[in-house]
């Protein structure tokens, strides 16, 4: 009970400090043409595979993540490589579908990089990670703290009433050797989400 309210207390403090306003500075830096933070929502699913890397499990989630994005720098480039750079900031539920166990919550942090060939599609590559709280017990892993790194890929679509956006990623879970055992989790998940007018 007392951690359960210490992560809750460490998630509510990360989204207060990455909500703090932008300087004039800050918005100099990265052009006052667009905004300087955005909100997503994304859900989808997650798998993990046995043999991938020391994977042992199969395990299911159904993910949700609300991201809170900030901008960093100006478009460099020309071209199809213009691109820049931006934190994600990420709280994400994990739901265990199989095996049926306490859901897995995070905070991630991730360093993207969005392209712009176009106004209606906005590649982008991140990568980050992030602690992970669980009281799920899978087989081969241990510790209710635990890790995740990760690599993944997307694409905004702005439509006529919203932006849309695409993702896939590669989501590494361990403990990082603090408890035996400590079987990886290593998962790809494909999610989908919007940008939130708020």
């Amino acid at each position: 009970m007392i951690r359960s309210a210490r992560l809750s207390k460490i998630f509510s403090l990360s989204l207060c400090l990455c909500t703090v306003p932008a300087t004039a500075e800050e918005l100099q830096s990265v052009g006052t043409s667009e905004t300087l933070t955005a909100w997503h929502l994304l859900g989808g699913l997650g798998r993990s595979h046995p043999g991938w890397g020391d994977t042992q499990e199969r395990v299911e989630t159904y993910d949700l993540i609300l991201r809170h994005e900030r901008k960093q720098s100006v478009l460099k480039g020309r071209g199809w490589h213009r691109n820049r750079r931006s934190i994600f900031i990420e709280t994400a539920i994990h739901h265990l579908e199989s095996p049926d166990e306490p859901p897995m919550f995070a905070l991630y942090f991730q360093s993207a990089w969005t392209f712009r060939p176009g106004k209606t599609a906005q590649p982008y590559l991140m990568v980050g990670g992030g602690p992970v709280y669980t009281r799920a017990e899978i087989p081969g892993t241990s510790s209710e703290w635990k890790g995740s790194y990760q690599a993944g890929l997307g694409v905004r679509l702005a439509l006529k009433k919203r932006e849309i956006t695409l993702e896939y990623r590669f989501h590494h879970l361990s403990n990082g050797g603090i408890e035996a055992p400590n079987d990886p989790l290593n998962s790809d998940k494909l999610l989908v989400g919007f940008r939130l007018n708020l």
